[in-house]
């Protein structure tokens, strides 16, 4: 019964350490959406100055446009391989999951044998006294 104690605690010891893990990358994830967000925000508001303004603003939002494409571009990618990273860490935490369930229902299943095995045993036990006060009375008449 104890290595069965102890794989399931590993077990758990190493499913804790995916799910942070998991949640870390998840937390990767949603700041780089964050910082997508803040770039479309960002160019809308350069983009009502560059509108109200004339001249040396307006020539400037051109090379401003340009960089800015590129800057979420960047953040598209950061986006899509945090994306992915989540995804394969979420299946890495459900297989890991699930070979911690294998491990407890292996351990209950060992449990309950052991059980019937108990049970077998003191039925057996009861069946023999009962046995010999049967033969007790049965001797004295």
């Amino acid at each position: 019964m104890r290595p069965f104690d102890t794989l399931i605690e590993l077990s758990e010891n190493q499913l804790d350490e995916k799910r942070k893990r998991l949640a870390a990358l998840e937390e990767r994830l949603a700041a780089a959406t964050a910082e997508r967000i803040a770039l479309d925000e960002e160019q809308a508001q350069e983009q009502k100055i560059a509108a109200q303004e004339t001249g040396i603003v307006g020539f400037a939002y051109g090379a401003y446009a340009g960089r800015l494409v590129q800057r979420r571009e960047e953040a598209d990618r950061e986006i899509a391989k945090a994306e992915q990273s989540v995804e394969e860490q979420r299946e890495i935490v459900r297989e890991a999951f699930a070979e911690l369930k294998r491990y407890e229902m292996a351990h209950e299943a060992r449990l309950a044998k052991l059980r019937r095995e108990q049970n077998a045993k003191d039925q057996m036990e009861q069946d023999e006294i009962a046995g010999n006060l049967m033969r007790r009375k049965d001797e004295r008449l």
